[in-house]
């Protein structure tokens, strides 16, 4: 574990929620809570890069309390700002990729999905109105009815761009169509495989996101503004989106429970989200 007189070294903190943040039975503990408040006591930022959508991250937000209330969230397409509900910058995908990722979706008969930034009370997903029947099956969309509208014809008109083209479903269906999805893809995008046990045991996503739309490029957009260089970074996660941003800042911890891919990319390994992992090492870290 770093040595505690390495504190002043480190000015801000980049939380991951699923899988570090939130323990599995998907909570914020109270020694967590008390962790960040103890260190926004200590004017140190702690700022949440997630792949979750803007509507399902405020909830996590409000019960930290402490965590700063700029938020990366998305995986990295969308950054905001909590108490206006600002944009702050934002990394779409073109019209012609998502385009091409909804009709490659449809063809491996998995339902499309496009994430546009809204306010709280929006609704962010938007779904092919020929497409209603099988999407009010999918347990994803059972679980979140309000955020989702549906759209006539292929795609949705507008000039809008989509955040994130993603779909949701078991996980035998997803792995069937990973490998077309991004060959098809190629360079265009990033396209990411991740479960989604809070759905299911057996639900898992795949996204695609524009190039830009990392956590890590998020964080380094915002680090610029506050003046923060990535050596003074201090960045935990869990998946495959937390690589990017393991790998660039000045020290990463990857979460016991986190596979043997993401741990590879980190500084160093703490224990798993229901061993206390994130408070373990910024205790280590900060020396509290």
């Amino acid at each position: 574990m770093p040595r505690a007189d390495n504190q002043m070294r480190y000015k801000l903190i980049a939380l991951d929620v699923d899988g570090t943040v939130l323990n599995s039975a998907l909570q914020v503990t109270p020694e967590l809570k008390d962790a960040l408040a103890h260190l926004a006591r200590r004017s140190l930022r702690t700022v949440l890069c997630t792949g979750r959508r803007w509507q399902s991250t405020a909830p996590v937000l409000r019960e930290l309390g402490h965590a700063h209330p700029v938020v990366i969230c998305s995986g990295g397409a969308l950054i905001k700002r909590a108490d206006d509900e600002q944009t702050l910058h934002t990394d779409p995908l073109p019209h012609d990729m998502a385009r091409l990722v909804v009709d490659v979706v449809r063809r491996a008969g998995l339902v499309p999905m496009l994430l546009y930034d809204r306010p709280l009370k929006g609704r962010e997903l938007k779904v092919s109105e020929s497409e209603r029947t099988q999407a009010e099956r999918l347990t994803y969309l059972i679980a979140n009815p309000a955020s989702c509208e549906f759209y006539p014809g292929a795609y949705p008109p507008g000039e809008e761009q989509a955040l994130v083209v993603y779909t949701v479903d078991a996980d035998r269906k997803i792995r069937a169509a990973e490998r077309q999805m991004r060959e098809t893809v190629g360079q265009g995008g990033i396209v990411e495989v991740m479960r989604q046990p809070r759905y299911g045991a057996d639900q898992t996503a795949v996204e695609v996101h524009d190039p830009a739309a990392t956590k890590w490029h998020g964080l380094e957009w915002l680090i610029k503004q506050w003046g923060i260089s990535p050596e003074e970074v201090v960045a935990i996660g869990d998946d495959v989106n937390d690589i990017p941003m393991l790998r660039a800042a000045g020290l990463s911890f990857a979460m016991g429970n986190a596979s043997d891919e993401v741990k590879a990319a980190a500084s160093a390994v703490t224990a798993g989200n229901d061993e206390h992992g994130v408070v373990l090492a910024l205790r280590g870290v900060f020396g509290f």
